[in-house]
């Protein structure tokens, strides 16, 4: 597998372990000394309150029927050993396949032992979710 199809399997990978819940599995895709996650709905900088918090909004999203997420139009530029990822997520209801959002999502992976890394994650929605975040 190339570079690319790495990046392309860790994106694929981390989105299919959030919508089925597995978290340890989620979790083995990321640097444990270097975890920074931004968007509306949290920041964090530390693996443990990452995956604490992505527990929560897994939860959350079940009670709304679940979700698929989809990375849409995805973008790699690897230099070295540092990757940069810019793509969209089309996220769609399990349940029903009803829309739920588009976002922008801007990744960075470090290689470390000759693999690849998640290190940082943005997530930028679309849509206007004020109503959602209170």
């Amino acid at each position: 597998m190339n570079n690319y199809q790495e990046i392309m399997n860790l994106e694929s990978r981390a989105e299919m372990t959030f919508d089925n819940g597995l978290f340890d599995e989620h979790l083995s895709l990321w640097d444990q000394n270097e975890c920074k996650f931004e968007s509306p709905f949290g920041n964090f900088e530390e693996a443990k309150t990452y995956i604490d918090w992505l527990k929560g909004f897994y939860e959350m999203t079940q009670k709304l029927g679940g979700t698929r997420h989809l990375i849409l139009n995805p973008v790699v530029e690897i230099k070295n050993d540092i990757a940069l990822f810019t793509g969209y997520l089309y996220i769609i209801n399990k349940s029903n396949g009803s829309f739920m959002g588009t976002s922008v999502m801007n990744d960075r992976f470090k290689k470390i032992d000759s693999q690849w890394a998640f290190v940082y994650r943005s997530v930028t929605p679309d849509q206007d979710l004020s109503n959602l975040l209170h």
